[in-house]
C-alpha cells in the first residue's frame, strides 16, 4: 500500500512538473497577443474564482485575524502580482527556455537570504553550491565583456526580479500561521493579484478579438487553471505522500519539459552555452539538496 502511494505521488508531482514547464511557452506564446496586466489579472481573476468556488462548496471559513491578514495580503503581492508580472516581461524578453533555466537559481538565492537574515549554517558545500550557481547564470547570460551593451540584461533582470519575487513570498508565507487552510490563503493572495492588477488593466484594455483566439483563451486556461490551481493540489498531494525532498528535486527537471516544448512547438534549440549553464544551476540544487540533509542529521 506504501509503494503505491509512493508511485501515485511520483506520477503527481510529474504531471506538476510537465504543467509548470510547459507554463513558459504558454506565457510566452499569449505575451504575443496580450499585455502583461492583463495576462496577469486574468489568470488571477481564474485563479480566485476557482478557489472561491472550491472553499464555498466545502464550506471552508473565510475568517482571518487581522494580525495574520498582513502577512498574507503582502505576500499576495509578491506571490501574485510581481512574480507572476516579472515572469511574463522575462520571458517575452529573452524567451521561455532561458527562462525556465535560470528558475533554478532561486534555490541559492534562497540559501543566500537565509545566510544574511536568518543565520543558516555556514557551509562548504553550501557555499560551493552558491558559487557554481552564480557560475552557470553567468554563462547562460552570454556576457560578453568587450561589449556589455549586446547583453540583454534587461531581460535577465526582470527573470532575476520574479525569482527574488518567489523567494520573498515563501518567506512571508512562512509567517502566516498553519491554522489556516491553503486553499483560503491562496483564495486571499488571488484576491489581491486581481486588484493590485486591475487598474493597470484598465488602462491598457484588452481587444476582444484577441481573446477569441483560441491560442489566447487555451494559453490563458492553462495559466489560470492548471497552472495556478490544478498543480497546486498535485503538489500537496505528491508532498503527503513522497515527502518534500523528493518533490523539489522533481521541480529541478522543469526546464527540461519547457526546452523540449519548445523543440517541438517552435523548433527552438538551446545554445551550447544555455545548456551548459542550466546544468550548472540545476547541479548546484542538488548540491543544495545535499547540504539541508547534511545540516539535518548534524
Amino acid at each position: 500500500m506504501k509503494q503505491t502511494n509512493k508511485a501515485a505521488g511520483m506520477a503527481a508531482m510529474s504531471i506538476v512538473v510537465f504543467i509548470y514547464g510547459i507554463s513558459y511557452i504558454a506565457r510566452e506564446a499569449v505575451g504575443a497577443y496580450l499585455g502583461t496586466t492583463a495576462i496577469v489579472g486574468l489568470q488571477m481573476g481564474i485563479m480566485a474564482l476557482l478557489f472561491t468556488i472550491y472553499n464555498l462548496i466545502t464550506r471552508k471559513s473565510f475568517r482571518v485575524k487581522k494580525k495574520d491578514l498582513i502577512w498574507i495580503l503582502v505576500s499576495g503581492i509578491f506571490g501574485t502580482t510581481l512574480f507572476h508580472g516579472f515572469t511574463i516581461l522575462g520571458v517575452n524578453s529573452i524567451g521561455a527556455t532561458v527562462s525556465s533555466l535560470l528558475y533554478g537559481f532561486a534555490a541559492a538565492f534562497a540559501l543566500i537570504i537565509e545566510i544574511l537574515l536568518f543565520h543558516r549554517k555556514k557551509t562548504a558545500l553550501g557555499a560551493a553550491s552558491i558559487v557554481v550557481s552564480l557560475i552557470g547564470v553567468y554563462i547562460l547570460m552570454d556576457m560578453n565583456l568587450q561589449d556589455l551593451a549586446s547583453t540583454n540584461f534587461e531581460g535577465y533582470i526582470l527573470n532575476l526580479a520574479s525569482i527574488a519575487s518567489w523567494v520573498i513570498y515563501t518567506f512571508l508565507c512562512d509567517k502566516v500561521p498553519t491554522e489556516y487552510d491553503k486553499t483560503i490563503v491562496l483564495n486571499y493572495q488571488a484576491f489581491v493579484g486581481v486588484v493590485t492588477v486591475l487598474p493597470f488593466a484598465l488602462l491598457n484594455p484588452v481587444s476582444g478579438d484577441a481573446l477569441l483566439k483560441p491560442e489566447v483563451w487555451g494559453n490563458l486556461l492553462l495559466l489560470g487553471v492548471f497552472n495556478s490551481t490544478f498543480a497546486y493540489f498535485l503538489n500537496m498531494y505528491a508532498l503527503k505522500q513522497i515527502g518534500v525532498t523528493l518533490s523539489n528535486l522533481f521541480l529541478n527537471f522543469m526546464p527540461v519539459v519547457t526546452i523540449l516544448a519548445a523543440l517541438v512547438l517552435y523548433h527552438t534549440v538551446p545554445s551550447s552555452k544555455q545548456v551548459i549553464g542550466g546544468i550548472l544551476i540545476i547541479a548546484s540544487v542538488f548540491m543544495l539538496d545535499r547540504d539541508q540533509k547534511n545540516i539535518e542529521t548534524s
